[in-house]
């Protein structure tokens, strides 16, 4: 992309730069694809270098040239352009055989591109407006030096969809027959390791806005008024330009920094909090929640389940005339447990599966999951108000997260209209709100913000970068106005006696 700045402009995002190593793999296949070769035999001779710049007849075209004119730079190969255009390679081939044929000296190719350019702008001024953007005009020169486009939109479609795939295997591991495989969390403490109680000082967790597992920890900790001195919620932004692996990161200047490590990004901190004892730093995936020993300033557990666990079962949280919030009460354990798999495997991960699916069998197994877990939690808080009850539980925080990113991003960006939207189904639309009236709870996510983050961050399912308009019925605007006061709140929770000590 720098290389063809002074004659393409502005320079290319650098999230699109990112991903030239696995574009280029991808496209080096699809010069080697069936169509690209029964296009490249149709060539009379091998294709020149071309080069590009724009006329000085019409403004705003291009040109294709055989020679190196004044001032222009040799286009770079076809696998670093993608990093800036992701053109696939049968486009580029194709341009290269079409500046042949028609470009020669640039004189034919001046002569076709001003006369169309010029009626093109003609009827603009005519109507008013401006002269329209038609990018480089290759499927028109496509229609006249090949006697149709259907080779080359073959090999385009093929080749965009190899370097998508390859894309979305990098952010999400797949099975051979293109199921999303989510990997396993690295970091998880066995139970007796597990502090039975909060200290003062004693833990952190590093947690982001746009992750639903980090949501499910936000969660715990406001339900159970756990005060940031037994348990600090340490910021994180969710920007993968800023941090060397993964997407996690701190800016300052933003006020978001580290108070423990004083770390640049979460990497460095799972260096630091998880590192080998040799100094070697971590190896493997740096995902976020991560739970830390402040006083050890060691890791405890990136896993979102054990970390909920910890929060929802320590004692010496905030009390309330001698009883605390309890979200896994003794006579449920083993109903939330069961609720907790079933919930996790039809809903909170099938939407995942669905969007990162690489085949079309794999995002129809995820969406017949989701639609059945879907109609399976419709039924049941149809006969009562909470997933294991009559009050909020364990089970109900651990869905919760994806009820509320649900309409704003899973419903369109992961299922595609599939299932359509959450509040459509009466019984889940009255336990979001439920759940969403608690005090504390709506303080928990930003859900424009989120949607943002998911639209275009996770840009081979987006990358037009162009996000939904917020809608009007938005979680924000439809849920209930009011927060209820903490006696109508206790009512909807489980309570325990608190110790007398601890007291």
């Amino acid at each position: 992309a720098a290389q063809c700045t002074p004659c393409l402009g502005p320079a290319i995002p650098s999230v699109w730069c990112l991903c030239t190593s696995s574009l280029a793999a991808a496209l080096r296949s699809s010069l080697r694809s069936p169509a690209a070769m029964e296009l490249g035999s149709q060539m009379p001779a091998p294709a020149q270098t071309a080069f590009v710049s724009p006329s000085s007849e019409v403004s705003g075209c291009w040109r294709l040239h055989t020679a190196v004119p004044s001032g222009c730079r040799r286009l770079p190969a076809a696998s670093d352009l993608t990093s800036g255009f992701c053109m696939s390679a049968a486009v580029a081939a194709a341009a290269l055989y079409v500046g042949r044929r028609h470009v020669g000296d640039g004189r034919r190719c001046r002569g076709f591109r001003h006369r169309a350019n010029s009626a093109i702008a003609l009827k603009a001024a005519e109507q008013g407006g401006a002269e329209p953007d038609r990018g480089f005009r290759i499927l028109e020169w496509a229609s006249s030096a090949l006697g149709g486009q259907k080779l080359l939109v073959k090999t385009a479609r093929w080749g965009s969809k190899e370097a998508w795939r390859t894309m979305v295997k990098e952010l999400a591991p797949q099975s051979p027959d293109g199921d999303y495989m989510r990997a396993k969390s690295q970091l998880i403490s066995p139970a007796s390791k597990i502090p039975a109680e909060f200290s003062i000082g004693g833990h952190a967790v590093y947690v982001g806005n746009t992750c639903p597992w980090c949501h499910r920890v936000q969660l715990a900790l406001t339900l159970r008024r756990v005060p940031q001195n037994l348990v600090a919620s340490v910021r994180l932004l969710d920007e993968p330009e800023r941090a060397s692996r993964g997407g996690w990161a701190f800016d300052p200047s933003r006020g978001v920094s580290d108070p423990i490590f004083d770390a640049a990004d979460l990497r460095e901190v799972y260096d630091l909090a998880a590192g080998q004892p040799s100094g070697s730093g971590y190896v493997g995936r740096c995902t976020a929640p991560l739970l830390v020993d402040r006083q050890a300033r060691r890791a405890v557990s990136n896993d979102n389940p054990q970390i909920v666990r910890f929060v929802g079962m320590a004692r010496g949280a905030a009390a309330v005339e001698g009883k605390e919030v309890d979200l896994f009460p003794t006579h449920l354990r083993e109903e939330i447990d069961q609720t907790n798999a079933w919930t996790y495997e039809l809903v909170s991960n099938a939407v995942y599966r669905a969007g990162f699916s690489t085949s079309q069998a794999g995002f129809d197994r995820a969406v017949k999951d989701a639609a059945r877990g879907l109609e399976r939690v419709e039924k049941l808080l149809e006969k009562q108000r909470f997933l294991c009850g009559d009050r909020l539980t364990e089970a109900d925080v651990m869905l919760l997260p994806c009820a509320c990113r649900f309409d704003a991003v899973y419903a369109f960006l992961f299922l595609r209209g599939a299932c359509g939207l959450w509040r459509e189904r009466p019984a889940l639309k009255r336990w979001l709100f439920d759940c969403w009236s608690l005090p504390g709870v709506r303080d928990t996510l930003d859900v424009q913000a989120c949607q943002e983050s998911y639209y275009r961050t996770l840009f081979p399912l987006n990358p037009s970068q162009i996000f939904p308009s917020r809608p009007e019925g938005s979680l924000a605007e439809i849920g209930p106005k009011e927060v209820l006061n903490e006696e109508e709140a206790a009512k909807l929770l489980h309570w325990r006696d608190v110790p007398a000590a601890t007291a």
